[in-house]
């Protein structure tokens, strides 16, 4: 099977599932979208990357590459 690359060309609250968001990937090299559903806390973790906001304290998968980092994992 043949990995195709995918970049986030949006994210945006779901009409269709309260509390839900639309997150839109598309192929890097290509025309065809994949839209996903996905939680808040999923959606606000990818917000803050796309922003580039550093938060106060380090969110739950910043601490694990953190910690797999210093186990060279």
């Amino acid at each position: 099977m043949k990995k195709i690359k995918l970049e986030i060309l949006g994210l945006s609250s779901s009409q269709s599932q309260t509390g839900s968001f639309a997150l839109v990937l598309g192929e890097t090299e290509g025309n065809r979208r994949l839209p996903i559903i996905i939680g808040m806390f999923e959606a606000q973790a990818i917000a803050i990357e796309i922003e580039k906001i550093i938060p106060n304290r380090p969110m739950t998968h910043d601490l694990f590459k953190s910690f797999c980092q210093q186990l060279s994992l």
